[in-house]
């Protein structure tokens, strides 16, 4: 006897054997079960995951010696014709190569004639979008009112071209594709059963090249056990598929968010020397920093099927940044996936964006700036709760009492005319536009040879900032004359001297001073910006 590849020696025999599509095959046994059979039905999903295995064995149960059935006996004459392929009454037939209005009319003039065997006559087609639309259309009036003998079961992988008209005349069933630990347990159990020996690793990553299909991981393990004698490993399976070794691509992740630029450019030699494919491989590293990313969401998420030895690495790595700079290296990985596709050199684009990662992850998260500078002041919160209505109003009248209440600045009286303020602030506006703005509106007297200033404390104290004091003492002698002396009195009524001054200025940039050590910055003193004559 000829060999039987797996994908068709294990194909399931009952709707208990079905991997991953229990929301189909329970919904087909209760409509079994309550008499409640549709004519027409669509299955719809990706490939290798059930959809014409669960359309024969909807038929096998249908057509049942014991049934209608939810399981078939698989041992009376009927569900043997059908396993085999032989049965008069399930009709296949493949809708790519069968596509015109001909094959149609012929099965518009079965159906009239009843069973020879079973209780229905079921047609299968497989891939009913390559129809016509000739052929849609002569199938209309029959698939809306067929015999009650007939049951029209139609597959397909893409719905979307199938016309409303058909899809709303049937019922339609959505396969899925097939979660990764199903498709590790099915395979394990079949290699088990085949008495094939194969490492753990070696069957996740067959897992993985399957993409959920179940017929695609049975044809890909046929294949493994063709090129490596027992025991196979993990090794054998990248080499006959062609795929990377996950560990360089979590390896190049964790030196990129450690920023080990060095590391990173050996890893891409590395990829590069062996004659690996590099748009595979950034394909493979968008993937696994998706991961990254949903593991740093919840690590117990269950959106992320991994083997537990690489989930425990990418545990680790979640835990080296925030979510938004994990989430921002992300979409820098995505933009670039056009750029890499059209290429002509795919390394030196997968370098220049590796190296731009590693810089980024140099950034200090914004998170992490504010709790360090919540750490300067612990009892101070660095975002206040905002008021409600009523406190801003009763806050609003507070603030005017206490401005009634205060005392105003002290003014000094006595003559100082218009014409010399107006030549002072000139000459001020040349020598410093800071000065200019300051003296403008100040509170000026001269008196025997004596110009008195009255300012607020914070003028005050930054017009005796040592460079303003000298460019302000030199606009007053242009202005004044050598002999003149000038004091400074702020709101209180207190002269202020430049080295207190200078004191109280530099404790308030005490704080700046600490934020900016966080940056690796300098203070930037006022008098860097007055103009020098």
């Amino acid at each position: 006897m000829s060999y039987l590849v797996l994908a068709r020696k294990w194909r399931p025999q009952s709707f208990a054997e079905v991997v991953g599509q229990e929301h189909v095959t329970q919904t087909l046994q209760n409509a079994i079960k309550h008499n409640r059979i549709p004519h027409a039905l669509l299955f719809c999903g990706p490939r290798g995951v059930g959809k014409t295995t669960v359309a024969r064995l909807l038929a096998k149960s249908l057509n049942c010696e014991k049934g209608p059935t939810p399981e078939p006996c698989n041992q009376c004459v009927s569900c043997r014709e059908v396993t085999q392929g032989t049965s008069l009454d399930v009709y296949e037939m493949d809708g790519a190569s069968n596509r015109g209005i001909d094959e149609i009319r012929e099965i518009r003039e079965n159906v009239k004639y009843v069973p020879s065997r079973g209780r229905y006559k079921v047609y299968i087609i497989d891939e009913v979008h390559m129809l016509t639309k000739e052929a849609f259309n002569a199938l209309l009036k029959t698939l809306e009112e067929p015999p009650s003998h007939v049951v029209f079961i139609f597959a397909t992988t893409e719905p979307h071209k199938i016309p409303p008209t058909i899809v709303s005349r049937c019922q339609r069933f959505v396969f899925r594709r097939i979660g990764a630990p199903l498709l590790y347990q099915r395979l394990e159990f079949i290699a088990k059963q085949e008495k094939i020996e194969i490492a753990d690793d070696a069957i996740w990553l067959i897992v993985r090249a399957a993409a959920g299909g179940l017929r695609d991981a049975l044809s890909l393990l046929d294949q493994v056990i063709s090129f490596s004698p027992p025991p196979i490993q993990a090794d054998h399976v990248r080499a006959i598929l062609g795929l990377f070794d996950t560990k360089l691509i979590i390896d190049v992740m964790q030196a990129v968010l450690n920023q080990n630029l060095k590391q990173v450019m050996e890893i891409v030699a590395q990829i590069s020397e062996e004659g690996e494919d590099i748009k595979e491989f950034y394909n493979q590293l968008v993937a696994y920093w998706r991961h990254l990313v949903m593991l740093k969401l919840d690590p117990e998420t269950s959106l992320v099927d991994l083997p537990d030895y690489e989930l425990e690495r990418l545990k680790k790595l979640s835990k080296l940044s925030t979510l938004s700079h994990l989430e921002q290296m992300f979409s820098i990985l995505l933009n670039e996936e056009p750029f890499l596709r059209t290429t002509t050199q795919p390394r030196f684009v997968l370098e220049a964006l590796l190296i731009r990662l590693t810089e980024f992850a140099r950034i200090v998260p914004i998170e992490v700036i504010l709790k360090r500078l919540g750490s300067l002041n612990p009892g101070v919160p660095l975002v206040k709760n905002v008021p409600e209505k009523e406190e801003l109003e009763e806050q609003k009248t507070q603030l005017v009492e206490e401005t009634e209440r205060r005392p105003q600045p002290v003014r000094p009286q006595g003559d100082f005319p218009n014409a010399l303020r107006e030549k002072l602030v000139k000459t001020l506006r040349k020598g410093s536009p800071i000065l200019a703005a300051v003296l403008e509106n100040a509170g000026l007297e001269l008196k025997d040879g004596r110009l008195a200033v009255s300012l607020p404390k914070f003028h005050a104290e930054l017009i005796q900032e040592k460079k303003l004091w000298q460019v302000f003492k030199k606009c007053c002698v242009e202005t004044l004359g050598d002999n003149c002396k000038i004091s400074i009195k702020t709101d209180d009524g207190n002269n202020s001297g430049i080295g207190n001054s200078r004191d109280s200025v530099n404790n308030q940039f005490d704080l700046l001073r600490e934020v900016l050590k966080i940056f690796g910055g300098e203070v930037i003193n006022s008098s860097k910006f007055v103009k020098e004559e």
